[in-house]
């Protein structure tokens, strides 16, 4: 039935072919079509004429609608673009095939005792970029929303003082409290680890402060994530009456470090001397050992980092403490 709207043309041809034809099967036309067009009789030559001439229209219509066919069927049917046998495909290429984490540079002055690692630099592979998981559309609105909290999220966990020491803090605990942070605090005393207690973080940008009263000092302490799983705190200690207040830098390392930093930590606890152990905050470190002085020290530390070209490298540790 489509045919009959499609191609006016061809259908009037071919109607008109059928016309024709009937003339020159029966001789006459009348009925329906004689009362549109009028009674037709025709003599032997003009049935044979119309004949001939009825059969060219209808073979012409037909014509007609067959090539008015034909975009319709190529264009419900497109070709698929032909792939070229000889064209290969390169695999992708990973961001970070030239990030190794391999030591750079042996220590000429390296205790023998030390074989865990014989190297005084460490070089992080590059973390690969976390994908957040797509929702559909359609689910978005389903989703309940997270309550934003307040604080560096990388603080949450367990933090140990690198350099253990006596009458010192020694294990941090951060964790969520509603929105807020809070850290619960142990220091290193005869009897093992006492507990100081939980305290509500003060967040300002990347910085938390605690704050706390032990006999009669105040101790108020700033922390920051500096590089992955490391984590400095600031340390400063108020005594009632005197303006002047006595201060401590501290290095703390996540509960999630592993592997050449804190071998490299542990190697730099062991080893006496002055020494001085530099880090970036991309995880870049270097160390320096058993030097003349601490200067000496620091100097070669951050050498190693300017001559690699490491930026934001600063001392950490500085013999067994954070440079003060």
């Amino acid at each position: 039935m489509d045919h009959l709207t499609d191609a006016p043309i061809a259908n009037i041809l071919i109607l008109a072919g059928v016309i024709f034809l009937a003339v020159g099967l029966f001789g006459h036309i009348g009925g329906f079509i004689g009362s549109i067009f009028g009674n037709i009789e025709a003599g032997k030559s003009s049935r044979i004429l119309a004949a001939v001439f009825g059969t060219a229209l209808i073979l012409g219509g037909a014509w007609m609608h067959q090539q008015s066919d034909k975009p319709a069927s190529h264009a419900a049917a497109p070709t698929e673009p032909a792939i070229n046998p000889s064209t290969k495909t390169s695999p992708a290429t990973d961001a970070n095939t030239d990030s190794k984490t391999t030591p750079l540079l042996t220590h000429a002055d390296a205790n023998p005792k030390q074989a865990k690692l014989t190297a005084n630099a460490y070089i992080p592979k590059k973390p690969q970029p976390y994908a957040a998981p797509t929702i559909p559309s359609a689910d978005r609105e389903k989703v309940p929303a997270s309550p934003v909290g307040v604080g560096d999220d990388r603080l949450i966990g367990t933090w140990t003082n690198v350099i253990p020491m006596f009458g010192g803090i020694h294990t941090i605990e951060v964790m969520r409290d509603g929105q807020g942070l809070a850290a619960h605090i142990w220091d290193k005393c005869s009897s093992g680890e006492c507990d100081l207690g939980v305290h509500h973080l003060a967040v300002s940008g990347n910085t938390s402060t605690y704050e706390y009263v032990k006999g009669n000092l105040r101790h108020v302490g700033s922390m920051k994530v500096y590089a992955p799983n490391v984590l400095l705190v600031s340390i400063d200690i108020y005594e009632p009456g005197v303006s002047k207040q006595r201060h401590h830098n501290r290095v703390f390392a996540n509960s999630n470090l592993r592997g050449p930093v804190q071998v490299a930590f542990s190697n730099y606890l062991d080893s006496p001397g002055q020494k001085a152990f530099a880090m970036t905050p991309a995880g870049r470190c270097a160390w320096q050992l058993k030097s003349s002085t601490a200067d000496e020290a620091t100097q070669r530390a951050l050498q190693y980092c300017q001559n690699h070209g490491w930026l934001d490298c600063r001392i950490i540790l500085l013999n067994d403490e954070g440079p003060q």
